[in-house]
């Protein structure tokens, strides 16, 4: 089935090309593999046309090398206050943003990593209501309970849309 697909959009890619038909393939419903394989045949038969629309298609999942600035990727709490002390504090903050993160780019069904979604202090201003200097033990029970409530439910789904929507694996 999926040597068929990328075989037709092959050759859909070809005939466009090499008819000097004008016509746009809609790839909206294309899955990160298709896509790929789409974008080789294109350059291989050199359809500049077919390439800009597989790679505005990418762009608007935010795959591959549209995934952004790597720096907000990787962004983490600053370690501050309850944050700095010896103990699990870092890490429990470190894992409720993130699922937080997760579950907004569920929600909108986006590529874009997770922490682009908001640094750690717009999430402790929103979710906590104090900025991270100020987290206190109340606010890091919220943070824990959190976690408990949602940490591998939301994993799971992430990876899983991640999996299906924005890899390279099928």
């Amino acid at each position: 089935m999926f040597a068929k697909m990328i075989t037709g959009l092959t050759a859909s890619l070809v005939l466009c090309s090499a008819g000097g038909v004008a016509w746009a393939v809609d790839y909206s419903a294309a899955s990160a593999p298709e896509l790929s394989a789409a974008a080789i045949a294109a350059v291989d038969a050199e359809d500049a046309d077919g390439l800009l629309a597989i790679m505005q298609e990418m762009q608007s999942r935010s795959m591959y090398f549209f995934e952004g600035d790597e720096a907000l990727c990787r962004r983490e709490p600053p370690k501050v206050g309850l944050l700095a002390k010896p103990g699990f504090n870092f890490s429990t903050a470190r894992t409720a943003y993130q699922t937080f993160n997760k579950v907004q780019r569920l929600e909108e069904q986006t590529c874009t990593c997770p922490q682009a979604a908001r640094s750690f202090e717009e999430f402790s201003v929103e979710f906590l209501g104090v900025m991270p200097e100020d987290i206190t033990e109340t606010e890091m029970q919220k943070l824990r309970e959190y976690n408990i409530a949602n940490e591998y439910d939301v994993s799971d789904a992430y990876r899983s849309f991640r999996n299906k929507t924005c890899r390279d694996a099928p």
